[in-house]
């Protein structure tokens, strides 16, 4: 699978034991790019000068090559990056010298184990391209404040409060109702079950996670829904939705019917929040507009702004897991 990102493009495969790899997604002899999309193969073929690998990134056959000086195949395989996977989610690395991700998700995985986020399968991917730098698409993800104008007639006015965490990550909590989740829009019925083994407060509300710095996960009593914020230049973001329910639900025999007010929501949601952040992003675009004061209902959005100025300033805080004010 070919997978793009700011800091380059990637392919990740499975090889024959089942082993994941990341690789940067460029042929060792001349740089061209190797896989363009998502697949099943034996092998990698570059389409330049057909060097071949496999899918241990080791090289398999280098056409011409039998007769150069000092050529080892053995240190020609494709260049690694790191890859570690949770809750059946994969992160890429380029950087070697950054945490691993248990150190880097910190408490999220313990929070979020009884949504069981293993057992959950993505159902459909939605991709949208959004005219608007990618921190005004996660800041809007970071509060609940919009949501009774922006939303005013689909999702309604919601209320929320920010969660301490611990690790590179934050969450915002949506509440809810005992009996029925945010994850479609108001006024109909529950259409799934909830997933077993939630405490009331899974089951009456929602989590809305970020992990730093591009990465959303919803928790929510029913299902789960991903966002991948792909920067492609400082006003405009690739947009990647991804809608996950639990096994034991995809398997009810009219699934498809159930899970149509699911999409319905994010199909109508989410370009109101795409739309809101384009009318940002040309506010902004004169750049004399100065700083604006936070709601006390944007906290995460205030953290969110200093981790970023901490990375961009070099001056890296410890994390936020006691911040619980403005």
């Amino acid at each position: 699978m070919a997978v793009d990102t700011a800091a380059g493009s990637l392919v990740v495969t499975r090889d024959r034991d089942n082993c994941l790899h990341a690789f940067v997604n460029a042929c060792r002899h001349r740089g061209a790019r190797l896989v363009e999309d998502v697949g099943a193969c034996r092998g990698i073929v570059c389409p330049y000068h057909a060097w071949t690998y496999n899918l241990d990134g080791s090289l398999r056959a280098a056409p011409g090559m039998g007769g150069v000086l000092d050529f080892d195949p053995r240190e020609q395989g494709l260049i690694p990056v790191r890859l570690a996977e949770w809750g059946g989610f994969l992160f890429a690395c380029f950087d070697p010298e950054t945490p691993a991700l248990e150190t880097w998700l910190g408490d999220l995985p313990e929070r979020m184990a009884a949504h069981r986020p293993d057992d959950l399968r993505c159902v459909r991917r939605m991709p949208f391209d959004v005219a608007a730098n990618w921190k005004f698409l996660i800041g809007n993800a970071l509060e609940a404040y919009h949501t009774g104008s922006v939303h005013r007639d689909s999702l309604g006015a919601q209320q929320a409060e920010a969660e301490s965490t611990r690790g590179q990550w934050d969450a915002l909590y949506v509440h809810g109702e005992d009996d029925k989740s945010i994850s479609t829009l108001p006024g109909g019925i529950q259409p799934l079950p909830f997933i077993e083994g939630l405490s009331a407060r899974a089951r009456s509300g929602t989590w809305f996670t970020v992990i730093y710095p591009c990465t959303q996960i919803v928790f929510s009593p029913d299902c789960a829904w991903w966002l991948d914020f792909q920067p492609l230049a400082a006003d405009c973001t690739r947009l990647v939705l991804g809608a996950c329910f639990p096994r034991s639900s995809i398997e009810l025999a009219d699934f498809r019917e159930r899970a149509e007010p699911y999409f319905q929501r994010w199909s109508e949601a989410t370009p109101e929040d795409n739309a809101i952040a384009e009318a940002q992003q040309r506010g902004h675009g004169s750049g004399r507009l100065p700083a604006g004061r936070y709601a006390l209902s944007e906290q995460c959005v205030h953290r969110l702004d200093n981790w970023v100025l901490d990375r961009v300033l070099g001056t890296q805080a410890p994390s936020h897991a006691a911040a619980g004010s403005v």
